[in-house]
């Protein structure tokens, strides 16, 4: 019995110990965060068509999965690395359409996609255009948290000082023609708009500004959320969308300016 017992033990022992080899074998091996080439900094960066499409059905108004990018290395950053440094803005909410930065402290960014992580980034916007954002602002200005910038309050379903103006009927900015209504209006230049009372007002550009994953920081100029269409007179209610094209220009930590060599 003893010796029955012995060799129950020793092959319990036997398959925990290869289960625990194949499960270590299995593990992905984590990448090495990559370095941030000096070509990075202080230079202008074109991103165009950032995005994917919608799931097939979803309505207008839904929260969308959140996609990610990195400012630091010029791309898209996998759902895998939400958790990590290795994104510095997130898109989600309405139509993607929400911006975000990468912060892991509690009410952070990074709680929302799973936990707490490295970042230590932030986000915020001003009412100026892009060319007349020098000055970096201090980091207590910055915000953490998701869904943090999107919709102005100049237009329809407005939250707050926005990147885009949605205009629900298209009488805001056009003639309300069926093209013409639910188009989202980057303010990356001024805007005229009507009001209801016919009165005209003219909305100022707005620029993002982000405290990177690492650090660092960026001023964003939103350009458009239609594919392959950056001129304001060709967006139209059924043009494919969410697709974020966007120019920013990185400085480094510590710097008080943002610059262009």
């Amino acid at each position: 019995m003893k010796m029955k017992k012995l060799l129950i033990s020793g092959v319990f022992l036997l398959f925990i110990a290869g289960f625990t080899a194949c499960s270590k074998s299995n593990d992905p091996t984590p990448e090495p965060e990559p370095e941030i080439p000096e070509t990075m900094f202080n230079k202008l960066i074109q991103v165009r068509n950032f995005g994917e499409d919608l799931p097939e059905g979803t309505a207008p108004d839904s929260d969308q999965t959140p996609i990610f990018f990195s400012l630091e290395e010029n791309k898209a950053t996998n759902q895998a690395y939400r958790r990590t440094n290795r994104w510095d803005i997130s898109f989600a909410g309405i139509y993607r359409s929400y911006l975000g930065g990468n912060n892991g402290t509690n009410g952070g960014i990074s709680p929302s996609y799973g936990g707490n992580g490295p970042g230590v980034g932030g986000i915020m916007i001003v009412e100026k255009s892009f060319d007349e954002v020098v000055d970096i602002p201090a980091d207590n200005q910055f915000k953490i948290g998701r869904n943090v910038i999107g919709t102005d309050d100049n237009g329809d379903m407005g939250d707050g000082v926005g990147w885009y103006l949605y205009d629900f009927g298209g009488t805001l900015v056009r003639d309300g023609a069926y093209d013409n209504a639910h188009v989202a209006y980057a303010l990356d230049e001024p805007l005229e708009i009507t009001l209801p009372n016919g009165e005209k007002k003219t909305v100022q550009p707005r620029t993002v500004i982000i405290r990177t994953a690492r650090g660092n920081y960026a001023k964003i100029r939103m350009r458009s959320i239609y594919k392959n269409k950056l001129d304001r007179d060709s967006w139209k209610r059924n043009e494919p969308k969410p697709y974020f094209s966007f120019d920013y220009v990185l400085a480094k930590k510590g710097s008080t300016k943002f610059e262009i060599d």
